[in-house]
């Protein structure tokens, strides 16, 4: 690094898979873009289940600027004929599994129920809900750690200058935006600075990006945590030697015939009465691994769980991640997401919650947004700009009353169905609109139809009542109706949704 200084179009804070597509993209399209890392291009990242939002808008964004590479990743199929060496898994959907009770001083030393009396055709203890018709269109979890250090070599071999183990010492705002940049090296007297400027400043550093306390406060950064319904804590890792979920039903006979798709080929959730264990199955031997649970409440060891105890027993930690990381509260935001040439990327702004797997979909959304509001010309620059900050505010506290009021349904099975179809029916929604050719600037997760803001309002309501189950289904299956046409919250299909829309291409 040199101490000339340097001219940039963009300057992008965060090598996440965010940061490193927009950089991507940019430098493609002839941008002079510089992007930032304080550690590592491909360090240990959570967050790994995909969605089929989030693989249309990628095939989408391949298509806008010509990237074959990145139409490649959004299948699962495609991804690995075209990368084999590109870490991964499969995901044909989403797949729940309530694990049932227990008082807090004792152990569950049964096993799954699925069915609740024991009979086939009764209501049941799991719920799937299918994101793709067949393996052709599967979805993917991804290992972070490759996909967001592959999306730094494509956009450093479209012309983008990426440098890792740098971090900005001091910020200046202004047209341009000043920075001034120094390298992480052991030793403190071979660090070399540089002063850089650049048009635009994008913070796309995640969840423990640190901005520097003078572009904070130019910036007048805040956190707004206290926004936000949902608030839980989390342990993850990442293991080897998890024990297949497929395998544990059969094994119990447990194992339906009806089932629309490998139980293990899934964004798997293991629910219970005190939080969630979710599980994401990569394909070299590594399961993503957390435990969820509400905060305000004493924490509970998911070991209680006779089953989760299996499924974890030969269990060692990844190399990756030598033993559990703790997070205190999983949620954090933080405003202003715009101000002036400062942009932040949904990925920077908040941390909703690892249920329901949205922040891939809203981080590519972000950088679809983005890449088509920098390259457009000026008149039509801050006509998008104006509304950029307020839409990605409203959907992260949209996404956020959904995923509060799953929490509050933890008990029973039948109950968090019920509500998690309003999340389902929303997300739908949004899918259908981007792929038939719906603007991607336009705010999703219904937020365009008051009526739907209305029905969640109601449904809290409802539960704030502690309606019954039954109450609960028969109060929200109609209501529901007009704001879907999947087929969900339909009792006859015993929680196996096989609604997969349009066949991806």
């Amino acid at each position: 690094m040199s101490d000339s200084s340097a001219n940039y179009d963009v300057a992008i804070l965060g090598g996440g898979f965010s940061g490193g597509l927009l950089a991507w993209v940019l430098a493609a399209r002839g941008m002079r873009v510089l992007l930032v890392e304080r550690d590592r291009f491909g360090r240990f990242a959570i967050g790994e289940s995909s969605t089929p939002m989030a693989d249309l808008v990628m095939r989408q964004l391949a298509e806008k600027y010509a990237l074959p590479k990145l139409h490649a990743l959004s299948t699962y199929p495609s991804w690995k004929q075209t990368f084999p060496n590109l870490r991964c898994g499969k995901k044909r959907g989403f797949s729940y599994y309530h694990h049932g009770e227990v008082r807090s001083e004792e152990i569950a030393s049964d096993g799954f129920q699925d069915h609740m009396d024991g009979k086939a055709g009764a209501k049941r203890n799991s719920l799937l809900v299918t994101a793709s018709p067949n393996d052709t269109w599967a979805d993917t979890h991804w290992l972070r750690s490759d996909v967001d250090a592959f999306f730094v070599e494509q956009a450093t071999l479209a012309g983008a200058d990426c440098r890792e183990c740098t971090q900005v010492v001091s910020a200046e705002m202004g047209e341009p935006v000043r920075l001034t940049l120094r390298e992480r090296t052991e030793r403190e007297d071979e660090r070399t600075s540089q002063a850089v400027s650049a048009g635009w400043l994008i913070n796309a550093s995640g969840r423990f990006g640190v901005l520097p306390e003078d572009l904070a406060a130019s910036i007048g950064l805040r956190r707004v945590d206290q926004w936000l319904q949902t608030n839980t804590r989390s342990v993850f890792a990442h293991f080897r030697n998890v024990r297949s979920w497929t395998d544990e039903l059969r094994r119990m006979n447990q194992l339906g015939e009806d089932e629309p798709f490998d139980p293990d080929d899934a964004a798997q959730h293991h629910l219970t009465a005190d939080g969630w264990m979710w599980m994401l199955r990569l394909d070299h031997g590594v399961t993503s691994v957390g435990w969820t649970e509400p905060n305000g409440r004493d924490s509970v060891d998911w070991q209680r769980y006779a089953s989760l105890q299996r499924l974890m027993r030969d269990a060692t930690f990844d190399e990756a991640t030598p033993d559990w990381i703790s997070v205190d509260r999983v949620q954090r935001m933080q405003t202003p997401i715009r101000l002036r040439n400062y942009i932040a990327m949904p990925t920077a702004v908040a941390t909703i919650d690892p249920l329901h797997s949205t922040g891939i979909a809203h981080g590519l959304i972000g950088v679809a947004r983005l890449a088509d509001t920098l390259l457009s010309e000026p008149a039509r620059q801050a006509d998008l700009l104006a509304s950029y900050a307020d839409t990605v505010e409203r959907e992260l506290l949209r996404i956020d009353s959904l995923v509060a009021m799953c929490y509050r349904c933890l008990r029973s099975m039948s109950r968090f169905e019920a509500v998690s179809m309003l999340y389902f029916a929303a997300a739908i929604n949004s899918e259908e609109f981007l792929a038939s050719g719906g603007d991607v600037h336009s705010p999703l997760w219904f937020l365009g139809n008051p009526e739907f803001g209305r029905l969640i309002d109601a449904t809290s309501r409802q539960l704030d009542r502690d309606v019954s189950d039954i109450e609960l289904w028969d109060w929200l299956r109609p209501r529901l109706q007009p704001f879907q046409t999947a087929g969900l919250l339909d009792p006859a299909v015993g929680g196996r949704y096989r609604y997969t829309g349009e066949a991806k291409v």
